[in-house]
């Protein structure tokens, strides 16, 4: 299951054509080797929830609801979808994702396993793309003379926001790593020192933004007293507030909220128009007021520059530009499930932070790693479309949280049921006491 998690990852995040170094991906054009991986872990995915259908069941109990609700409505988007085939073709993407991650956590699992995986893949990503760097430096560089792109790197990834995005990602996962002597120092320098020097050379202003803040949660959270612990819901709190009325000032939502964006903008360096980003907005928004309860179908939007998607028009409208996406999470998912996806979308996060909270009396460094997780993903959606996005790195990383903070309830609601038969896999404690035990050496 490590492996399929492996190759998950990878077939979501280094694209074809860096293997190939052809230049960009066409439009509607699959590697028949990356087509062969998905078809695999796919299958490999069924036998696997086929295998363990009872497990499953039970698991399928803690597993956020509004998650299943999400993944559901994906689904019969296909029925109203204005490109129906793309549709049902994200749908089977999303779909493998559950499926690997949800079996990753049903074998096996232990509750140190999700920053295992995560970590070293990320930190393979971030020291192969330096070494890509170096070995194809007109491939690992983005191509362009403007502000956001002159100088800067992509790796072995799409596009440098999605790289950026990776390298926070490690960033805090080192961060937590360290700061709970779960990894020896000289590894926190090998692995946090490429994640930095990616986060750096990615230049994605809004990345660098969220590894900082992520990290200054966990310190909060894992560095203050233990006395201070019982205040730390409040904290939590404080931090989604303060990310609620800086999504509300970007957006502009409400009137009045310019002046929280001038110190981000400072720190950032981003102008007021982010980069161009409000122009996106403004064409998103005309688009959904088309379809605003239900959108116009999962993923069926950005198709491509082709005359037949409504997404064209920024062919026209923007001196040949085409953004690939609405670069904002939540204007993405209005538009494509409308605001009845919003709303499972909120439902969702509201949720998983309530879990963690819960998490936090069981498992207090586990559920600190989750919750710099979800307020990393909470910013990065702020300028980027990463909310349960088919191609993107968040979904899988988000999915395996999501199942495994399902999973730690699981095991505590096992526990207060010593009556009943014992997990089919092996108990939770067994591998971090050794690898407790060794760190601690």
């Amino acid at each position: 299951m490590t492996l399929m998690m492996y190759l998950l990852l990878f077939y979501i995040t280094v694209p074809s054509n860096v293997l190939t170094r052809q230049g960009t991906d066409v439009v509607g054009e699959v590697d028949p080797v990356y087509r062969t991986l998905k078809l695999a872990l796919l299958a490999a995915g069924v036998l696997v929830l086929l295998w363990r259908h009872s497990f499953a069941l039970r698991l399928a109990r803690d597993v956020n609801k509004f998650f299943i609700a999400f993944v559901a409505l994906i689904l019969l988007s296909t029925t109203w979808s204005i490109e129906p085939a793309i549709t049902v073709t994200r749908f089977f993407a999303i779909f493998t994702i559950c499926l690997v991650c949800g079996g990753c956590v049903m074998i096996g699992w232990y509750d140190r396993r999700f920053q295992e995986i995560v970590r070293s893949f990320l930190t393979a990503l971030m020291v192969g793309s330096l070494i890509y760097g170096i070995i194809a430096p007109d491939f690992a560089r983005e191509q362009g003379n403007s502000i956001s792109l002159a100088g800067a790197w992509r790796g072995m990834m799409q596009q440098k926001n999605e790289f950026g995005h990776a390298a926070s990602i490690a960033v805090f996962l080192w961060v937590h790593g360290v700061l709970t002597k779960e990894v020896k120092f000289r590894y926190f320098v090998i692995g946090f020192g490429s994640a930095a020097t990616c986060l750096i050379l990615s230049r994605s202003s809004t990345s660098i933004f969220s590894a900082l803040f992520s990290s200054m949660l966990l310190l909060l959270l894992l560095r203050g007293s233990k006395g201070r612990r019982r205040f730390m819901a409040f904290i939590v709190a404080s931090f989604a507030t303060l990310i609620l009325l800086y999504s509300l000032a970007v957006l502009n939502i409400i009137p009045g909220l310019d002046f929280l964006l001038q110190p981000v903008i400072s720190l950032t360096g981003k102008d007021a128009t982010f980069s161009g980003r409000t122009q996106i907005w403004t064409v998103i928004r005309e688009h959904i007021s088309h379809a605003p309860l239900l959108g116009t179908g999962y993923g069926a939007y950005w198709i491509g520059p082709v005359a037949r998607s409504p997404s064209s028009v920024f062919i026209t409208r923007q001196s040949n530009f085409y953004p690939t996406e609405s670069h904002n999470g939540y204007l993405e998912i209005i538009n494509d499930l409308g605001y009845v996806g919003l709303l499972c979308l909120l439902g969702f996060l509201l949720v998983f932070l309530r879990q963690s909270l819960a998490l936090l009396k069981l498992d207090y460094n586990q559920a600190t790693l989750y919750l710099a997780l979800l307020f990393a993903e909470l910013i990065n959606n702020l300028t980027e479309s990463d909310w349960f996005g088919s191609g993107g790195i968040a979904m899988p990383i988000v999915t395996l949280a999501t199942f495994g903070l399902a999973r730690a309830l699981l095991e505590q609601r096992w526990r207060s049921q010593p009556q009943q038969v014992p997990l089919p896999t092996s108990p939770i404690e067994r591998r971090p006491r050794s690898l407790s035990s060794r760190h601690s050496r």
